[in-house]
């Protein structure tokens, strides 16, 4: 089996990379030589495999319009049913052109305007803009934040479920940024409170290949308990390929396909897929596993290192390892105001990472770091912050 070397740092100025080379995304004020762990994007280059199989499709020479294919279809159902016993059929999967778009799309498919829709902060940013921006009402069903590991409000749940106005549950599953895998008890139940007042679920799995060891990810609809759900996987997270769009979004009830296809391909027009995506996915699913095994093995590193540099230096983070994805949440703000952190942290210590506060009010004095990179950025971005935060304390 081939052996990576993800030790070995790649220039990526220059490309264009919104982590790299657009970093007023986040800040204005962000130096060229400012050090990124604030996006959700991999320092190890993509596998071989896939590089070889998008280089000979561009040797064909031809990109004309195309769509999926059973190597496509089949690709998906047997990742899927090996490594989460998930039977997907063939037309379940809907192609989408990324996991936020489909967000979109779903709440335009399966809501109507002024409709309350249900998210869990502190959790993904682009959740509340997109049900806000689309005409609805967000309505919060905050985690339980116990002392940084995270548990679902039931019986807040039940209470913002049982609302005539609310109507679907936009779930993070895996979540994002806390790095809970939900437990399979924890989803049943979401689901019978869902099916209890005829909540649709859209849930957002993106993450679910980037677990811990010995840590399962359950598909939602592979608990086979509640059909009113559409989920949505991608191979951006798994591969590290979140550049080239590509989400397949898995549909079973009949009605929510029908309502799927007229927002997309009656709205507008998604019928076809890139080639170069469908072969990136094709390739990435069928022979690229040991890639994500390895890289998987090299983040859990890097989180046990996390623990063990935060238990030594900044222990009122009471920071614990998250089950899931490659992003750390810490709790800062124990320390020190988050505003003045990130202001030394972008003028003066050249770092970027994220203020949780944007993920929702629960993140308050939280910040979002993305750690799937080498070792010694990681250190040299906490000693960063451990300067910073040393610093802020003796003004």
């Amino acid at each position: 089996m081939k052996k990576l070397n993800l030790e070995i740092k790649h220039d990526r100025r220059g490309s264009n990379s919104v982590k790299w080379d657009h970093k007023d995304f986040i800040d204005s004020r962000a130096s060229d030589k400012a050090l990124p762990l604030w996006l959700s994007d991999m320092e190890f280059k993509v596998a071989d495999e896939i590089i070889d199989a998008l280089s000979k499709r561009v040797d064909h020479g031809f990109f004309g319009q195309s769509m999926p294919g059973q190597k496509y279809f089949s690709s998906i159902e047997a990742w899927y049913h090996d490594r989460f016993s998930w039977n997907i059929e063939k037309d379940s999967i809907f192609y989408s052109p990324g996991v936020l778009p489909a967000i979109g799309f779903a709440i335009n498919s399966f809501t109507k305007e002024g409709d309350g829709i249900i998210i869990q902060p502190p959790v993904f940013y682009p959740f509340a803009q997109l049900i806000e921006e689309n005409g609805r009402k967000v309505v919060n069903n905050n985690l339980i934040n116990d002392d940084g590991y995270y548990y679902i409000d039931f019986d807040d749940l039940e209470e913002k479920a049982k609302d005539p106005n609310s109507t679907m549950l936009l779930l993070c599953s895996p979540h994002n940024p806390v790095g809970r895998v939900w437990k399979k008890e924890e989803l049943l139940k979401i689901i019978e409170i869902c099916k209890k007042y005829d909540l649709t679920i859209f849930s957002d799995e993106i993450h679910c290949d980037l677990t811990r060891k010995n840590v399962r990810h359950y598909p939602l609809m592979s608990l086979g308990a509640y059909d009113k759900i559409a989920a949505a996987v991608a191979p951006s997270k798994t591969f590290n390929v979140g550049g080239l769009p590509i989400a397949q979004i898995i549909i079973d009830h009949v009605d929510l396909k029908d309502r799927w296809n007229k927002e997309t391909y009656g709205k507008h027009f998604i019928r076809f897929a890139p080639p170069l995506d469908m072969v990136l996915c094709e390739t990435a699913y069928s022979h690229c596993a040991y890639w994500v095994d390895e890289v998987m093995d090299y983040v859990e590193d890097n989180f046990d290192f996390i623990v063990s540099f935060l238990e030594e230096k900044l222990p009122q983070t009471k920071y614990k390892k998250p089950e899931g994805t490659f992003l750390a949440w810490i709790n800062f703000g124990a320390y020190v105001n988050h505003k003045d952190l990130m202001d030394i942290l972008i003028t003066k210590y050249d770092l970027l990472i994220e203020d949780g506060i944007v993920f929702g009010q629960p993140g308050d004095g939280y910040f979002r770091l993305s750690i799937a990179c080498q070792r010694d950025i990681l250190e040299e971005g906490l000693n960063k912050i451990v300067q910073a935060i040393n610093e802020l304390q003796e003004q």
